[in-house]
């Protein structure tokens, strides 16, 4: 009896009908795990494409939100054509942002995508959009 008790509290305390409330993020515990969305920018071949210069923009404020990369790390991605779009420290705690990516050769820009990407309390997640791109 006092087992069925225990489990019908926890239920009811666990169950929560107010739609407005937030998740507390002090009482999640989330992986140490660093996410990366990638964009990977192929040929019609599956060649990797080598962009000069790529930028994430923020299409509902304008924002530049590119991951900075190092020169080594620039030619890792021209090497295998595979860029970052966001990551973990792009945006704040429980955000849904609406993005772009935009890639150039030659100062011209030559592809263009579109993004919708949330985080949670932990992590950033794609919402919509195609992160396997060809040229």
């Amino acid at each position: 009896m006092l087992v069925v008790f225990i489990l019908a509290t926890i239920i009811l305390i666990s169950c929560n009908n107010n739609d407005d409330s937030k998740v507390d993020c002090n009482d999640i515990a989330c992986t140490e795990v660093f996410v990366t969305l990638i964009v990977s920018i192929k040929d019609e071949n599956k060649n990797p494409i080598a962009l000069d210069a790529f930028e994430v923009i923020n299409t509902e404020n304008g924002n530049n939100i590119t991951v900075s990369l190092s020169a080594s790390e620039l030619e890792m991605a021209q090497q295998s054509g595979e860029y970052p779009l966001v990551n973990d420290a792009s945006l704040g705690i429980n955000q849904k942002e609406k993005i772009q990516f935009k890639g150039f050769i030659n100062n011209q820009e030559v592809i263009s995508s579109n993004y919708t990407v949330s985080t949670d309390c932990c992590h950033i997640n794609l919402v919509s959009g195609t992160l396997e791109l060809s040229l």
